[in-house]
């Protein structure tokens, strides 16, 4: 399993261990568990999207585009 670093703060790791214990469970499971789920929903919504002809063809177009604004730029704008 490939180890990704996480960054919490201190009141989400507060919250994540009341979690874990009132579910008897680690905070890495609990985690992991926020993940899996997160990516579940992703995968309907893109199965949802893809049954649309006209969502298909927008999405596979903005797959392939080659220019677009910098990840950087874009959370900046966003100030996150």
């Amino acid at each position: 399993m490939k180890t990704i670093p996480v960054n919490v703060s201190n009141t989400d790791y507060e919250w994540l261990s009341v979690q874990a214990k009132q579910r008897k469970m680690t905070v890495a499971t609990i985690i992991e568990e926020m993940v899996v789920d997160a990516s579940q929903r992703a995968d309907e919504e893109t199965r949802y999207l893809l049954n649309d002809p006209k969502m298909r063809e927008r999405l596979l177009t903005a797959k392939n585009l080659t220019e677009g604004i910098p990840y950087e730029v874009v959370r900046e704008k966003l100030r996150i």
